[in-house]
């Protein structure tokens, strides 16, 4: 049987540094790749010119450069939208891929799924040997979108969607995380599947974007309280949910930003516990029950040491 054509899309920002190795992974994939978009976001080192040197060697490669900085969501949105083919493989510009990374989830692909990712793991100087896969979360699939309202475990390096999403999908609004809107879009328009194979090297250094370092409880809990308000925010406006399924994320929404201005929030409280199952399905505990009403009080009863401004 004929394989499908793939276009692989990687936005990159003063990558110099990794960018040739994860061209060289994506370039010498097991499966035919039938184009690689590269867009540079104004980057401010070598970026540019290391990829314009990989393109001359390869003319699958096509290089283009904003004017100026747009935002890596942003970014990716522009770079989806130039994709010439039905299927849509997304990378970062510091990763390495395993070179059977296509051809497995392109194999695994189903047809009434509109998104495919595969598994992933952290390296910072050697790809391990005997790569390991995270077991203390579950990985979110299938079409349940609830599941996907207060944690994502998908991440845009191992992704492939149907171009036919983006017919959804975009625009993605500005302010959540490209990835996390993807799957749910994904889930809500026929299905999000996972492949439990490790399949993407993630590469963690000082400069990386999605992996924080240095960082606080404090901070990271703050972060997560704002970071969530966005995205319910935005949930609540995917039109292929059920009526009964944007009740629950507008409900959600309605009482987390309760507990964004106020002390405690016992709607928020409530909401948690009764949909407890969904909203922490990702998670493994030996008392599952426990551990939801510890984060319900967290989440639901505390002092909030800022404030949020909403626009009509």
């Amino acid at each position: 049987m004929t394989k499908p054509p793939i276009s692989v899309i990687v936005c990159v920002y003063n990558g110099a540094q990794f960018i040739e190795e994860q061209l060289a992974s994506i370039t010498s994939q097991t499966y035919g790749v039938a184009e690689i978009i590269v867009v540079d976001d104004a980057s401010s080192d070598d970026t540019f010119e290391v990829v314009k040197r990989a393109a001359a060697r390869d003319n699958r490669i096509a290089l283009y450069k904003n004017k100026f900085n747009i935002g890596f969501t942003a970014n990716f949105e522009q770079a989806m939208k130039m994709a010439n083919h039905d299927f849509i493989a997304i990378a970062d510009q510091d990763d390495i891929w395993n070179l059977h990374k296509i051809e497995k989830m392109m194999a695994a692909f189903k047809p009434n799924a509109a998104a495919i990712y595969c598994d992933s793991v952290h390296f910072s100087k050697k790809i391990p040997a005997v790569p390991v896969a995270n077991k203390k979360n579950r990985r979110i699939q299938g079409t349940e979108v609830r599941k996907l309202a207060m944690y994502n475990t998908v991440s845009g390096h191992a992704l492939i969607i149907r171009k036919s999403l983006l017919a959804h999908a975009l625009p993605i609004p500005s302010n959540i995380y490209y990835d996390w809107w993807l799957a749910l879009q994904a889930a809500a328009n026929g299905g999000l599947q996972f492949l439990d194979d490790i399949l993407v090297y993630q590469r963690v250094h000082d400069n990386n974007v999605t992996i924080s370092k240095d960082i606080s409880k404090k901070e990271l809990r703050h972060n997560y309280r704002t970071m969530l308000g966005a995205h319910l925010k935005a949930f609540t406006q995917i039109e292929a949910l059920s009526e009964i399924d944007k009740q629950f994320f507008t409900t959600f929404q309605k009482y987390w930003n309760q507990s964004l201005t106020q002390n405690y929030s016992f709607g928020l409280f409530k909401f948690i516990i009764r949909h407890q199952k969904n909203l922490f399905f990702y998670k493994k505990r030996k008392a599952p029950i426990l551990s939801a009403l510890k984060h319900a009080f967290l989440f639901s009863f505390h002092k909030p040491n800022y404030t949020i401004c909403q626009k009509d």
